[in-house]
């Protein structure tokens, strides 16, 4: 028989439970990449937002802007995450 006429051969059964098994790796390293990102800005928006909160509150001595720099952190951060899901599906450049 020709190659043009011959009927694709059978993938191997070892192999295609082995390829399955590396594409599962490989989203479940994906998972974790994109749930460390969305700690990491939740994080960095606590810290950068609440501190600033804080910095305006000790030198206009009104605490509330400590709570009203967390609050604006952490809605920044929540808004850019969602932003960055719905753009391409990946969270992590």
């Amino acid at each position: 028989m020709s190659p043009t006429t011959r009927p694709p051969a059978e993938p191997d059964r070892f192999e295609s439970e082995q390829s399955k098994a590396e594409r599962e790796r490989i989203a479940a390293r994906q998972l974790d990449r994109d749930l460390w990102t969305i700690v990491g800005h939740m994080a960095a928006s606590l810290l950068v937002y609440g501190g600033i909160g804080y910095l305006l509150a000790r030198w206009l001595d009104h605490p509330i802007l400590l709570l009203v720099g967390i609050v604006f952190g952490l809605v920044l951060s929540l808004g850019y995450t969602i932003w960055l899901a719905n753009r391409g599906g990946r969270l992590h450049r």
